[in-house]
């Protein structure tokens, strides 16, 4: 018998168009659901209306404890302030099953919608804190070359190790990787966002890095916009 926590299935916002051709699977922080981000995605899509063919897939975390949904809590009680990581370094007592639970869960978002005919290099995984790391993280694993990858306001999950988990084609070793962080964030602090993007370009994949003036830890206008465009560039007019 599983025992994965039961799942409510994930907010499903169809494309507008009416046509199918691309997917984005946006995974969201601590204390939020898919519904909290429902918003920030008809900002996104009414921009341009260039995303008009585009499903957006809001999953929303299982109802269980705090260390098993997050993946980096413990750190947070490692830093000078309770709920605070200040840098990659102090990232210690990862949730290793449940980084891997998620992991499966979102690869297997992935493979239903390639199974329902969208090519994988149509399909983009984002998310924001918790849901960012786990982005990168099962962005950079999956089994089938994604469209790209959001991660916002995060960390690399499982940093001193992350790479053993890398199948062995490497197939995302080239997936635009858009890393988008607060200067002023008070939980992950900005220094988390540096030594990721670092990280992850010695490593040597393909990742820019978005810095919003003034930001905590949440999401402003205009990085809407620049996610917009992202989105717009791997999905748009194909």
């Amino acid at each position: 018998m599983s025992t994965a926590p039961a799942r409510e299935e994930p907010l499903v916002l169809s494309p507008t168009s009416g046509q199918h051709t691309a997917t984005v699977i946006i995974i969201h922080g601590f204390g939020d659901s898919g519904h909290g981000w429902s918003s920030a995605v008809e900002h996104i899509r009414r921009r341009h209306n260039r995303l008009d063919d585009v499903k957006f897939i809001l999953p929303h975390a299982p109802n269980i404890p705090l260390s098993t949904a997050s993946a980096c809590l413990n750190a947070y009680g490692r830093t000078s302030s309770p709920g605070r990581l200040s840098s990659l370094s102090a990232c210690q007592g990862e949730d290793v099953s449940g980084v891997l639970e998620t992991q499966s869960y979102i690869h297997s978002l992935v493979q239903t919608e390639i199974e329902a005919g969208i090519p994988p290099e149509r399909i983009i995984l984002g998310g924001f804190s918790q849901g960012g790391a786990i982005s990168i993280f099962s962005g950079l694993t999956a089994p089938n070359k994604l469209g790209g990858i959001i991660a916002l306001s995060c960390w690399v999950l499982l940093h001193k190790e992350f790479q053993d988990h890398i199948p062995d084609e490497d197939l995302n070793k080239d997936t635009p990787i858009f890393v988008g962080h607060g200067d002023q964030d008070w939980r992950l602090e900005y220094q988390v966002a540096v030594d990721s993007v670092e990280l992850l370009q010695k490593a040597g994949y393909n990742v820019t890095f978005h810095t919003y003036r003034g930001i905590g830890h949440s999401v402003c206008r205009e990085e809407l916009n620049e996610i917009e465009e992202f989105l717009a560039s791997r999905l748009a007019n194909k």
